[in-house]
């Protein structure tokens, strides 16, 4: 007689809105996860459906709009949700930058859970931390998972310095099957106005809140008035007023220095693989990361496209160059650097290959979404058994 199988354990992610479009790395890497851990049942909050069918993934349509900015209807049904989580649910996984306030809310949550019975264990991942505000004293208050996950081992050795003791790093992953080597996408460079013999700068970013984009702009300016075949794309999705701002601020300079034709705006692009492979350069040159991913997953994506990377040196960004000269890493708010190897890599054909070749190979050594999920796994049976 054949044994019944084991019923699989049920997890809730608590995140933003998992649906289309793919723009925001928290709920791009939730989605990415979750679907490819067989073993559980994963719940995602999601705005009307999820945006594919697969077998172990059920969807609340708990949000009222794809936003990203959670604003009090937002929130409001959330935590609705949250009080009423289905029985089934066995460990809940929080996705977000948790505050003072939203930790106590979970707490109190958690807390009436427990005195009507149920002991759901809890996993927090920790993309990113606002190290001014977190110390010993208040530690607690914004962190409450039995298991605390973090992107990287800077904000790991910074929480156990704090005191904690229950602090794993698992790096994030991305598709190496979606982001990979391929020839330049002629219709694309068509429809940007590219010619081949071109040369493609890319930046994937934000105008505001990571101050790189005036380093950035510094730098090809003073190339573009040397080279005539350089052009920058600056793919940054707008998010608040001040990203408006900054982008009316740069298009008035651009102007006014005759370089308005060699500049390219994008927002939200759906084929981001394709734009990587346009670049001959990828820049991510933050001055500070608040508020961003440790390990910032465009720069993986490009590094899995074979694109020659020039990062800054700010303390967890750096951590993605985990096999030697994967990337070049440089002093943040050094124009002078940031001008010279961008030329570097664009007039060194014999330096671009060899920077090609090792950063495939660091993201399929280090970042692979297939070994992040197997971590999680573990993570989830350890918890759940």
């Amino acid at each position: 007689m054949k044994s019944k199988s084991k019923a699989k354990k049920h997890i809730l992610m608590v995140s933003r809105p998992i649906c289309l479009p793919w723009d925001e790395a928290s709920k791009n890497f939730t989605w990415e996860l979750a679907k490819r851990i067989k073993d559980f049942k994963f719940h995602l909050l999601t705005y009307k459906k999820l945006p594919e069918k697969f077998s172990n993934l059920v969807g609340h349509s708990i949000y009222t709009s794809p936003s990203l900015r959670l604003g009090f209807l937002q929130k409001t049904k959330l935590v609705k949700f949250l009080f009423s989580i289905p029985k089934e649910i066995d460990l809940l996984h929080f996705l977000f930058t948790p505050s003072k306030l939203s930790s106590s809310i979970i707490k109190a949550i958690l807390k009436r859970d427990r005195l009507r019975g149920f002991n759901r264990k809890t996993v927090q991942t920790i993309a990113t931390l606002d190290f001014e505000k977190i110390n010993k004293d208040n530690v607690e208050a914004y962190l409450f998972g039995k298991k605390i996950i973090t992107h990287s081992d800077f904000s790991r050795k910074f929480l156990e310095g704090l005191g904690l003791k229950n602090v794993q790093r698992i790096y994030p992953g991305i598709d190496l099957e979606k982001f990979k080597p391929a020839s330049k996408d002629k219709v694309l460079m068509k429809k940007l106005g590219f010619s081949e013999k071109e040369k493609i700068i890319l930046y994937s970013g934000e105008y505001a809140r990571l101050k790189a984009i005036d380093d950035i702009l510094k730098a090809f300016s003073q190339l573009a008035k040397e080279h005539r075949d350089f052009k920058l794309v600056l793919a940054c999705r707008i998010k608040s007023r001040a990203d408006i701002n900054k982008r009316n601020e740069i298009v008035k300079n651009l102007k006014k220095q005759n370089l308005s034709n060699k500049v390219v705006f994008l927002g939200t692009f759906s084929e981001m693989p394709k734009l990587y492979n346009l670049a001959d350069v990828f820049l991510f040159t933050p001055r500070e990361m608040k508020g961003k991913f440790d390990i910032a997953l465009v720069v993986l994506e490009a590094m899995a496209c074979s694109v020659p990377v020039i990062l800054s040196n700010t303390a967890a960004l750096k951590e993605v160059v985990k096999i030697k000269n994967s990337a070049i890493v440089l002093e943040k708010n050094n124009v002078k650097y940031l001008k010279q190897n961008i030329l570097k890599v664009l007039t060194q054909k014999k330096l671009a290959d060899q920077i090609k070749q090792k950063a495939r190979e660091n993201c399929q050594k280090h970042f692979d979404i297939k070994q992040s999920a197997q971590n999680y796994k573990k993570v989830y049976q350890a918890l759940t058994k």
